[in-house]
């Protein structure tokens, strides 16, 4: 098992509420992050209709790591604020992890951020630091790119 750790923010112009609907609406993933998220199935939604549990393929290539890891993530939201996807572990002692936290701060422009973190199984030999900066990168670019389009003033850094 490796841990992987990435973060990355941008700022757009996008409503707190519009931010939060999309990331987490986990079956529309597909449709905007296809690079990474290559299936999203809802298992059971909140009585809103807000996902809260979902079946993902999540593809990892960086270098000459290439690989679907298949993951069961609850889905948990809070309006205008946070949306978390978390790995759901098949028994108490499987080691594998992997979330992914969506942060949105309101201000003069609507702030976007994801931390990931994930243990997963990578071959020992894979240096893994720059993987999951990268996975988060793509993340919050694709998610720009779905609120406000390819606007040119999207600015996503990494941090």
């Amino acid at each position: 098992m490796k841990d992987l750790r990435g973060t990355a923010s941008a700022r757009l112009d996008a409503a707190p509420e519009a931010c939060t609907a999309l990331l987490a609406a986990v079956d529309r993933y597909p449709s905007w992050h296809p690079e990474v998220i290559r299936e999203a199935e809802v298992l059971e939604r909140g009585a809103d209709g807000v996902p809260l549990g979902a079946r993902t393929t999540v593809h990892v290539a960086v270098g000459p790591l290439v690989r679907d890891f298949r993951l069961l993530v609850s889905v948990a939201v809070e309006p205008g604020r946070r949306v978390t996807l978390t790995r759901v572990p098949h028994e108490p002692t499987d080691p594998e992890r992997f979330r992914v936290d969506w942060l949105v701060e309101a201000g003069p422009r609507t702030s976007l951020s994801v931390e990931l973190t994930a243990r997963l199984d990578v071959p020992r030999f894979l240096p893994v630091g720059a993987i999951g900066d990268s996975l988060a990168q793509g993340f919050v670019e694709a998610a720009s790119r779905a609120l406000e389009g390819s606007s040119p003033n999207t600015s996503a850094s990494s941090s």
